[in-house]
């Protein structure tokens, strides 16, 4: 638990400094037509993050093999990041950082997706010669679905926590040491921030967003240790299971891009289509969407992990997976005639 308080104080003690360098230097985030959020926003919780665990790792990691691997494509992704949150790069130039991050994870930070177990049920399906290019569309994938969750306060960092949890006890049961130092420094850090991020009774607002820089390294690190766990050489964590820790960025960001591909649109166009939108739009708090969200990751988080203990086959898991994802994207594609269905909360929506 040392790694989590480490993570913990790094992050309360640089996010304040941090905030002050940001309205010094003009590091905020503005609302527009898409960003519904009042008054001016430091972006910089993805920086006090990436200090926290810079630090804590290069403590408590630096003589493990996996160190300057992880320290190097991580490094990459939160300057990446912390760009393309002051100048918008394009998508182009992003995909191509994002690529050549999860490149060197991939041949030198011990993340390489080789097989993805009993996915069909004919056997085990094992990679071989297309196992880095897998794993780089793996983990490039799970970075932006995180990255595209972050649009409420204490959303994706919430979301990533609940991640943090289950992929930290599957690390634990398969004895990747290592990897659950990581975890735990990263679920320090991501208590730290939520911290200033979360809606609080002393705190009506976010006090600091986290930015592409903080939600794509935090998807980058969780892809990371999921693939460690999935490729343990002790009871490892069947992907199929792994899928269910991520559930509600997966189903969303997947279903948004089909949707806006039927639609004849680009499916990195911008939007508010997300299901905390629709969800907003309906009525309900911004309170309690995040709080409804969260709720549904930890249940479907809870499937993934007890089907992984209780032995359910790796097919069943991932057909599971698949029937859950069609009734989400029939859910979300007919939103306003399942509500109809729905008694809404009776609370007005008085926050925004």
């Amino acid at each position: 638990m040392l790694q989590l308080i480490f993570g913990l104080f790094l992050t309360l003690l640089a996010t304040p400094a941090l905030i002050w360098a940001a309205h010094h230097y003009g590091w905020l985030d503005h609302p527009d037509e898409r960003k519904q959020h009042s008054g001016a926003i430091p972006v910089v919780g993805g920086l006090a993050m990436s200090f926290a665990i810079a630090v804590s790792a290069a403590w408590f990691l630096a003589n493990a093999d996996i160190f300057w691997g992880l320290l190097i494509s991580v490094s990459i992704i939160v300057v990446v990041g912390f760009l393309d949150d002051r100048s918008s790069l394009s998508v182009q130039r992003r995909f191509f950082a994002q690529g050549v991050a999860a490149l060197i994870m991939a041949l030198f930070a011990g993340a390489q997706l080789t097989s993805l177990g009993d996915l069909f049920g004919f056997g085990t399906v094992a990679l071989g010669v297309v196992a880095v290019p897998f794993t780089i569309f793996a983990v490039v994938g799970v970075a932006n679905a995180l990255n595209l969750s972050d649009g409420m306060d204490g959303l994706a960092g919430g979301l990533a926590l609940i991640s943090t949890v289950f992929v930290a006890a599957a690390a634990h049961f398969t004895g990747r040491v290592n990897t659950l130092m990581a975890l735990l420094i990263l679920g320090g850090a991501l208590l730290g921030f939520l911290f200033f991020n979360m809606r609080l009774p002393w705190q009506r607002r976010a006090r600091v967003f986290m930015g592409d820089s903080g939600s794509l390294m935090l998807g980058f690190l969780l892809a990371w240790a999921a693939i460690r766990v999935t490729q343990a050489e002790k009871n490892p964590l069947p992907p199929a299971a792994a899928l269910w820790f991520f559930a509600i960025p997966l189903l969303d960001t997947v279903s948004l891009m089909l949707r806006r591909m039927l639609k004849g649109k680009s499916p990195f166009h911008p939007g508010r289509d997300h299901l905390h939108h629709i969800l907003l739009r309906v009525g309900y708090t911004d309170s309690q969407v995040v709080l409804f969200i969260h709720l549904v990751a930890v249940v479907l988080g809870l499937v993934g992990f007890f089907g992984w203990r209780l032995g359910v086959p790796d097919f069943v898991l991932f057909y599971g997976f698949l029937a859950v994802f069609a009734l989400y994207f029939y859910g979300v594609k007919h939103a306003w005639k399942l509500m109809r269905l729905i008694v809404p909360l009776r609370q007005p929506r008085a926050e925004s």
